[in-house]
């Protein structure tokens, strides 16, 4: 984060919100740590915590962001990713797990780029800097926040439905 800040343009506009549930006291110490972190690296005021917050709280961070990032290693589906990527943000996510196999995959006939993965530091500072650099452009981020809405719909409640419903169908005849 320090490095993105000094080395982007307008970089000290830049805000990481860190946003979801502590599901118990491990995750308070993991939260914690972070406030901490952030602190001791002079960064605090770049740094938002949102915790336990009701959804409609998240929607409105993701209606004012523009990138979201998704860091959990080996996610076995990775909805918040599928949210990210639904609400228009240039999603970059950990390259393991279900957002590898299934969610940032390339969308479409033409196979559009539906996001960013990365596993080490250095990727993750590569894809924020071009994440970052193309997010302050419309006219260059918007196929990319395009295909990766369009691809999210793969995830629906009504796919979902219609995919269960042909299944069952098949089954019974």
């Amino acid at each position: 984060m320090k490095e993105l800040i000094a080395g982007l343009p307008g970089g000290k506009e830049l805000k990481l919100v860190l946003v979801g549930s502590c599901r118990g006291k491990q995750d308070e110490e993991r939260v914690s740590y972070l406030f901490k972190l952030a602190q001791s690296l002079h960064i605090e005021n770049n740094v938002v915590f949102v915790v336990n917050q009701p959804f409609s709280v998240l929607k409105d961070y993701f209606s004012r962001a523009s990138i979201g990032l998704h860091t959990m290693w080996n996610e076995h589906f990775g909805i918040g990713v599928v949210e990210m990527m639904a609400a228009g943000l240039i999603t970059i996510a950990h390259n393991s797990g279900g957002p590898k196999s299934d969610i940032i995959v390339p969308f479409g006939p033409e196979k559009q780029r539906t996001g960013y993965l990365a596993s080490t530091e250095s990727q993750y500072i590569e894809t924020l800097y071009d994440a970052w650099i193309i997010g302050r452009d419309n006219e260059q981020s918007r196929p990319l926040r395009l295909s990766a809405q369009q691809s999210s719909m793969r995830f629906s409640d009504d796919v979902f439905l219609s995919s269960f419903k042909s299944l069952i169908l098949e089954f019974l005849l």
